[in-house]
């Protein structure tokens, strides 16, 4: 066994590794400033684990490839692109990509099931967006009495957590991997619930909806398929709602510098004009309003995952990314259809994940999420709880 120094062995750098991802999950929710800290951390503790674990081979995952892939054609985009010093710092985050590959070496599974470590991300990850809910259910009204308005006091990023939060609680609340109390989960799926509508994102309801509804299908829970619906009704009930939605009638016209501005105009041209990519955050605000003069101020991204790549990374950069991200659905799939009648631990990260990744990669369709250094981050998580699976699976068919 090897050792740090005399009496300490490499077990407790592991038991280290172990407490800064379950602070990762907890704070990702909570703080941005608190949880990126944590996540590089991280990095050089793991490189020194898996270096003395012979064993761990991080190539044996699904998304290796393509994420060296994409990795590379971006930083490519970045030294060739109009801003080459600033897309490269800004390029850093790749490094927080290793962390996918952390997860497996701390959260592994046993084939009886008879523990359920790798529930514990999950239940850190809805504790942070619980708490975040009951800021959120305290914060709202407070700005409102201040004479903030209703559509002015949410963001993109926090409704898109409660989203995987909610995702998560489901699979919790079907499996039951764990022995909460119910009343417990029904008080966290409320805080969830409260804290997605009260941000009064369009984009993020409809994919939750649609999310949910893909849970009710998969796990074959019609009466959960009623509740859902019930709950869309009561929240088209009110008025705020209704007028919100009608907004959505904005975005298609050219004066307001909606979506359909961008997505029709400015994004065909950017990706004609920049074939090997921008590099990230590679333009500002002025660099789209040499495209079209009808944008909104200070916007410099074009709410499409899609879109953003193929100009940030390049038409090779894009390709890859899709690679990757069909890589990560095709495996999310495939596992939760694995563990759906016989695992319970399994099943619970298998359609939790792959209902969340669903649903952040529909509201990527109208938002760049893949952008936001918190959304980015839990992308990381669900795909790292993926990658676990899909090491377990290995190290399962080499034993035997």
């Amino acid at each position: 066994m090897f050792k740090l120094r005399e009496g300490l062995e490499i077990n407790d750098a592991k038991d280290v590794l172990t407490i800064l991802l379950l602070l990762f999950a907890f704070f990702l929710p909570i703080s941005i400033s608190l949880v990126q800290p944590v996540a590089y951390l991280a990095i050089p503790v793991f490189i020194y684990v898996a270096w003395n674990d012979r064993l761990y081979r991080p190539v044996w995952h699904p998304v290796f490839w393509p994420i060296i892939l994409f990795a590379v054609f971006l930083l490519v985009a970045a030294v060739t692109g109009p801003n080459a010093w600033d897309s490269v710092i800004k390029s850093r985050r790749i490094l927080l990509l290793t962390v996918i590959f952390i997860f497996p070496v701390l959260f592994k599974v046993n084939t009886d099931d008879k523990r359920s470590f790798i529930i514990t991300p999950i239940l850190f990850f809805v504790a942070g967006t619980s708490l975040l809910g009951v800021w959120d259910i305290v914060r709202v009204p407070w700005e409102l009495s201040r004479g903030v308005s209703l559509y002015d006091t949410g963001n993109m990023r926090d409704p898109q957590l409660y989203l995987v939060g909610g995702s998560f609680l489901l699979a919790l609340w079907i499996y039951r991997p764990v022995l909460l109390p119910r009343w417990f989960l029904y008080v966290m799926i409320a805080l969830n619930s409260m804290g997605m509508i009260l941000h009064f994102k369009r984009g993020v309801w409809l994919a939750f909806m649609l999310t949910a509804f893909l849970i009710c299908a998969l796990t074959r829970r019609y009466r959960l398929l009623i509740g859902v619906l019930l709950v869309v009704c009561a929240v088209l009930a009110f008025p705020q709602t209704r007028e919100r939605l009608e907004l959505l009638k904005n975005e298609t016209l050219v004066q307001t510098g909606g979506r359909y501005v961008l997505w029709t105009q400015v994004a065909p041209h950017m990706i004609a004009d920049y074939p090997l990519g921008t590099g990230f955050r590679g333009l500002e605000h002025e660099d789209y309003l040499s495209y079209s003069r009808h944008l909104q101020p200070g916007l410099n991204h074009l709410h499409n995952n899609i879109l953003q790549v193929f100009v940030d990374a390049g038409w090779l950069g894009g390709l890859a990314w899709l690679f990757w991200m069909g890589m990560v659905f095709i495996s999310m799939m495939r596992l939760s259809r694995k563990y759906h009648e016989n695992n319970a631990a399994r099943a619970t990260v298998a359609l939790g994940c792959m209902a969340s990744f669903i649903g952040l990669m529909l509201n990527g369709m109208v938002e760049y999420n893949f952008g936001n250094s918190v959304i980015f981050m839990t992308l990381i998580l669900l795909m790292g709880l993926m990658n676990t699976l899909c090491y377990a699976e290995r190290q399962e068919t080499i034993t035997g």
